[in-house]
């Protein structure tokens, strides 16, 4: 009797346990990748993917090969991490890739964190600009609130703070040895059948993840997200920044005050990586509509490039809205977005239509100004003396249908036929025929 007491006792307590567990299948596993600097664009990819992976009981799986990137974007993407109620797995790869500063930082916040073999991870003090944040204030909130992440994950939370304030780095074996990570693997495959029966805390329960055979699903960068990481390229930025300064000053210089426009439009360009991607389409189409106005107000006087770059601009908030978007964080995703493409061609078809015919006026009223804007191309045209001119002795010509004020080196007689050899005020004339006197 003792005995089977003792093995009814057995199986209530293991039944308990087994039901203090929950179980999570994976159907589809949605893949971000992390290959370039750590942007807004991040976050809003990754948002996305946790999004489609807790409406179909998804997993995801971020594959990291990065430098670093903005402190701002790193942090949102960890507590989206941290709040997610689909398992997000990080994953150093490929083979001889790297997670370095904010790359650290998203592997060690996910729930099963993994490296590719002869990868590394580490460096994970904050610079500003190029130089190295060594305030305490900084560095022990930054290590604590890692430390914190790693702990609640069953991870070796030292190695937060020797990251943060030595740059320690680990290579995969190392990373192991030390339980900073889960996991090293080949390759995705290996991976996915590691995590296979894993037991993990999500949403502040323990939870078996059970992965067999799930579907992979690319999650790819939208137009914005896309548009941002090459506009982060430092390169890019530091070209934008140069033109958007030349153009100012160029405007200025020559009287074409309006055109400072440009300037200002190439400036913001470059500052745009550091939006939040949910605005950048409100933002391309504010400035590429101010453009078209203030194009169309200035009668011609750019000649059309204000409103040529507006409509450009205008196209690409369209192209940065759809399919999916983040407007403050919060990812809307238009199921049917068709009808939306349809209207923004046909709308981007009547600004086109408008910008060139804004463009030909500008060019006929160029082509059509009047003759007294024309006085600098009058040198080789020819005319009729209204009065006796001489040396000493101005009179009026008519050039082009218009009288001039004219003095000539030799005499000319009312009547005869001139030709300007000098613009200025009054304008030099000399005659074609030999009429002088």
């Amino acid at each position: 009797m003792r005995g089977e007491a003792l093995l009814l006792l057995f199986l209530f307590l293991t039944s308990q346990l087994a039901l203090a567990q929950q179980i999570y299948y994976v159907r589809e596993v949605y893949v971000v990748s992390v290959d370039n600097t750590i942007g807004p664009y991040t976050a809003s990819q990754l948002s996305r993917a946790i999004s489609a992976a807790e409406q179909s009981s998804g997993a995801v799986l971020v594959l990291l090969n990065t430098p670093g990137g903005l402190a701002d974007s790193t942090l949102s993407a960890m507590q989206m991490i941290g709040a997610s109620s689909a398992p997000v797995i990080g994953f150093v790869y490929p083979d001889y890739g790297y997670a370095w500063s904010g790359g650290t930082y998203l592997l060690l916040s996910t729930h099963i964190a993994a490296m590719a073999p002869h990868t590394v991870i580490g460096s994970c003090q904050p610079i500003q600009g190029t130089t190295p944040i060594n305030e305490s204030k900084v560095l022990n909130a930054l290590a604590s609130y890692l430390a914190t992440i790693m702990a609640s994950y069953g991870r070796n939370s030292t190695y937060a703070y020797l990251c943060v304030e030595h740059n320690l780095n680990l290579n995969s074996e190392e990373a192991l040895r030390y339980h900073v990570v889960n996991f090293v693997a080949d390759g995705i495959g290996q991976l996915l059948e590691d995590v296979n029966g894993s037991s993990i805390v999500l949403d502040g329960r323990r939870t078996i993840v059970i992965v067999q055979s799930p579907t992979l699903v690319r999650i790819e960068p939208t137009f914005g997200e896309m548009l941002q990481a090459w506009l982060m390229d430092p390169l890019v930025e530091s070209v934008l920044s140069l033109l958007a300064l030349l153009v100012v000053i160029v405007a200025i210089a020559s009287g074409h005050p309006l055109a400072a426009g440009l300037g200002v439009v190439l400036f913001l360009l470059s500052v745009l990586p550091y939006v939040s991607t949910g605005w950048i389409w409100a933002i391309l189409f504010a400035m590429g509509v101010a453009l078209l106005f203030a194009g169309m107000f200035s009668g011609g006087y750019t000649h059309g490039i204000l409103e040529g770059t507006g409509a450009v601009l205008v196209i690409l908030g369209f192209l940065s809205l759809f399919p999916p978007f983040q407007l403050q964080r919060q990812p809307v995703v238009i199921a049917d977005y068709w009808p939306l493409v349809g209207s923004a061609i046909a709308l981007s078809a009547v600004l086109a239509g408008v910008v060139a015919f804004i463009a030909w006026k500008a060019v006929a009223v160029h082509l059509r100004r009047p003759v007294s804007e024309q006085m600098l191309t009058l040198r080789g045209l020819e005319g009729v003396a209204v009065d006796d001119i001489g040396p000493d002795r101005p009179g009026y010509v008519v050039v082009l249908g218009e009288y001039w004020k004219a003095v000539s080196r030799v005499g000319v007689k009312r009547g005869c036929r001139v030709r300007v050899v000098e613009a200025g005020t009054p304008i030099v004339v000399e005659p074609v025929e030999a009429c002088g006197g």
